[in-house]
């Protein structure tokens, strides 16, 4: 998995409108739900909005991410996916913040795939989407009071984020019998 810190920093050479851990939520999503062959086609045309300002390295980065995020999904073990954020020597605010956009990222990733459109999700499905899109509309509260509990309520939300990716990877996944492009 490409670093949080070289990703971002690709991104704003690049003058992108998302930062690292969006684009790793829109990513996700679309390793979620989509064959690999049409995930790649569809961060293509991501990457074709930065084609003016990107360079080569945002351009392998984010086929990069893709490539490491589908095997992690795809991975024996569950622990192998997490959500790219910075790390966690970053100020508290600022991993908040990023997993707002993470989670902004992955609902934006599943319209982009057509997740949705005119059909019923699975009711676990849908619930952990409705928790992401209430996260997702930020900010994540946190209060100077109590940094050590801070830290660890923001663990365990992003743990809880992360078990929301792999279960509509399970529900959705494009291995999971459905057609999909």
């Amino acid at each position: 998995m490409p670093d949080h810190a070289a990703l971002a920093r690709a991104l704003g050479c690049a003058r992108a409108s998302q930062d690292a851990s969006e684009l790793h939520g829109g990513i996700s999503a679309l390793a979620c739900v989509l064959t690999p062959a049409a995930a790649a086609h569809l961060l293509e045309g991501l990457v074709e909005e930065y084609r003016g300002n990107a360079d080569a390295a945002l351009q392998a980065l984010m086929q990069t991410c893709l490539a490491a995020t589908t095997r992690a999904l795809n991975a024996a073990q569950v622990d192998d996916y997490v959500p790219l954020l910075p790390s966690d020597a970053s100020p508290l605010a600022v991993q908040a913040d990023a997993l707002v956009g993470f989670c902004r990222g992955f609902l934006e990733g599943l319209g982009l795939a057509g997740v949705g459109a005119g059909r019923d999700l699975p009711a676990a499905t849908a619930e952990a989407l409705q928790a992401f899109a209430a996260i997702a509309a930020g900010p994540v509260a946190l209060t100077d009071a109590d940094v050590a509990g801070e830290r660890a309520a923001l663990a365990e939300l992003t743990d809880f984020v992360r078990i929301g990716v792999l279960l509509v990877h399970a529900e959705l996944g494009a291995d999971s019998g459905d057609d999909r492009a």
